[in-house]
């Protein structure tokens, strides 16, 4: 689920990837029709317009365009209050998304510093939860914005009033989710980050997203084909698991991600030659490095959870195996509960996706936004 324009704009990444639609789900909750309009692989039915005085509207509604054209001003308390009541309309639009047969997971994808996605997201997975009888787990993918200190004025309070609809909408996301990944647009701005570079973003959140849910499934390869296949699966249920710390307290996860290619030039010219050997230890080492969140420290993470994705030859042929002993070893190194799965892939590509996950306290970047807030003149913050 996408709330808002960058929760929209990460849904619209995930499903540009072959076969994701046989795993999941789409569905696209924003204010502004012009936003929807860019999404290039939701479909309209997939659309659910929020507009005051109206509520909740379907896509397919006749008029859609004339009545979902404003947004919320950078406003959560505006969108909160048009989605308030809305319970059951946002119900019905799961009953015709997904039918009778509630689904067991969901991801709920938002930008944390706008309008929309922070105001209605504690809407959409209080209500996935109704409708799901408790059964749904929920994890919110939520995007921090960038609130470094700028040196003009208007920037500043643009900064603070990011930051302000920031806590305002975690403190009361995490009233009804499992767990909480946090995506950092302040990673972009160490690159002076022009539009593009956003696109960029999205695709990276996308494909670890992917990673981690498909498993073996997604391109459809039969681990019983390989003799010597013994690898462990990371599932959704241990994603779930891996978010949730002590005391049913909601955990904090950064995303890492990383790629190399499996075969030189001539080995996609000629299969039987150019295969390169894959060092494991360099691939977790630059996924961490990859974090999704500015600021975090691994050794203070609480549960990590990886998963390596390779061609067989390098699970199962001891010449070219990655050796996930040593990609153990670094994430044991940070904390004592980690889970570790290997998959196959046809492609010529290894690639490595973590989730690191800390309580809310150990992560100063909140802490730092939180601060932020508080210079927010009329701040949000509860």
């Amino acid at each position: 689920m996408g709330a808002g324009q960058a929760g929209c704009a990460i849904v619209d990444a995930v499903f540009d990837h072959q076969r994701v639609a046989q795993l999941a789900t789409p569905v696209a909750f924003n204010s502004t029709i012009r936003d929807l309009q860019n999404l290039s692989n939701i479909e309209r039915d997939a659309w659910y317009g929020i507009a005051e005085g109206v509520g909740l509207v379907p896509g397919d509604t006749a008029g859609f365009e004339e009545q979902v054209a404003g947004g919320f001003g950078r406003d959560p308390r505006k969108a909160d209050e048009v989605i308030a009541d809305q319970g059951e309309a946002i119900r019905d639009a799961y009953r015709a998304r997904f039918g009778e047969e509630t689904p067991p997971y969901a991801f709920l994808f938002l930008g944390l510093g706008g309008g929309t996605g922070c105001g209605i997201a504690p809407h959409l997975a209080e209500a996935l939860h109704e409708y799901g009888e408790e059964t749904t787990h929920v994890i919110a993918v939520g995007v921090l914005p960038n609130t470094a200190r700028a040196t003009e004025d208007d920037d500043e309070v643009r900064a603070t009033r990011q930051a302000a609809n920031t806590m305002y909408g975690l403190d009361r996301l995490e009233e009804h989710v499992d767990g909480m990944i946090l995506v950092d647009n302040q990673r972009l701005a160490y690159e002076d980050a022009a539009e593009g570079r956003f696109n960029e973003y999205n695709e990276y959140v996308a494909s670890a997203i992917v990673d981690l849910i498909s498993g073996p499934i997604l391109e459809r390869i039969d681990p019983g084909s390989y003799e010597d296949l013994d690898a462990p699966i990371i599932d959704l249920r241990d994603i779930v698991t891996s978010l949730r710390l002590p005391n049913e307290e909601v955990g904090y996860a950064a995303l890492g991600r990383s790629i190399t290619m499996t075969r030189t030039l001539p080995g996609y010219l000629l299969p039987f030659l150019g295969r390169k050997s894959v060092d494991g230890a360099a691939l977790s080492r630059i996924a961490v490095s990859k974090r999704s969140v500015d600021g975090l420290v691994p050794e203070e993470t609480r549960k990590a959870i990886g998963q390596i994705r390779a061609p067989a030859p390098y699970i199962v042929d001891d010449d070219y195996r990655i050796q996930a002993s040593v990609v153990r070893n670094l994430l044991d190194s940070y904390c004592p509960e980690v889970n570790l799965g290997m998959t196959l892939t046809e492609r010529n590509l290894a690639s490595f996706t973590t989730l690191l996950t800390y309580a809310r306290e150990d992560i100063d970047r909140l802490q730092e936004i939180e601060e932020v807030a508080e210079r927010h003149e009329g701040g949000v913050t509860t």
